[in-house]
């Protein structure tokens, strides 16, 4: 009888240690430069064992939902990973120390950058629009007895607009065209909405804090990137910021 007692006290104890362990709570710390003493913004911590991390705040804190024994991984780019386990002795204070992170440069592969002019970037060929068609735009209509220099040169903008704004005046009499044309209309405000939330994900700020690009090729530079919109909308920052190396990479050897 005393054997039977002895075993299941001991099995209750067992039972209760594994319960703790297994028990989650909140592993709390903060993050800054090893060389700066600045706080590590935006950086990756990751719980390997489960495949469930979050990003720290712009005052490098992070707060994260743990267990005794979990692997923790903390990564940044051009920061040497951190890696350690959940202690029993993190579990009791709930917190860590400071972590401080070692700078490392990102290993990019070997380009040749070869010897161009200063003004390389901002040569731009100047492409014109061809001549108006025959009876339409300024080129039919002379101006007679005008000197030449009071004739103020055309604007091809306003000499398109001019022209299809009859067309599109025409063509709301009709109600078939008139769906078509609010159906235009409506495409146009959703891109430019779409529009308006690329650019919250994908921005010059952004570009110009990751790669430091010449202010003279950022928008060459944004539009080689050519991101689809199911590769920025909704992701975190850091994934963006690897996407931009990738693609600055790539432009600098092109």
């Amino acid at each position: 009888m005393k054997r039977f007692l002895t075993i299941c006290v001991l099995l209750l104890l067992a039972s209760s240690s594994y319960a703790q362990n297994e028990r989650g709570f909140f592993l709390k710390g903060q993050l800054i430069d090893s060389t700066t003493k600045k706080p590590l913004a935006f950086a990756s911590i990751v719980v390997i064992n489960k495949n469930k991390g979050i990003a720290s705040t712009p005052e490098g804190k992070f707060e994260i939902p743990v267990s005794l024994g979990d692997s923790i991984k903390i990564s940044s780019i051009g920061y040497a990973d951190y890696i350690f386990q959940v202690t029993f002795d993190m579990r009791e204070s709930g917190s860590i120390k400071t972590i401080e992170m070692s700078q490392q440069p990102l290993a990019l592969d070997d380009f040749v950058i070869s010897q161009m002019s200063d003004d390389f970037y901002l040569k731009r060929k100047i492409d014109t629009l061809p001549p108006p068609a025959r009876g339409l735009g300024y080129a039919s209509m002379p101006l007679i007895g005008i000197p030449s220099k009071y004739v103020p040169v055309p604007d091809p903008q306003f000499q398109l607009f001019s022209v299809a704004v009859p067309i599109f005046q025409e063509l709301s009499k009709n109600p078939k065209q008139a769906r078509i044309i609010r159906k235009m209309e409506e495409a146009t405000a959703f891109q430019a909405q779409r529009k308006k939330e690329r650019n919250k994900y994908f921005n010059k700020g952004l570009v110009k804090r990751v790669t430091r690009i010449d202010d003279r090729v950022i928008d060459e530079f944004m539009e080689f990137c050519n991101f689809l919109d199911g590769e920025i909308l909704g992701r975190s920052e850091f994934d963006i910021t690897q996407k931009i190396l990738i693609k600055y990479q790539a432009f600098l050897r092109r």
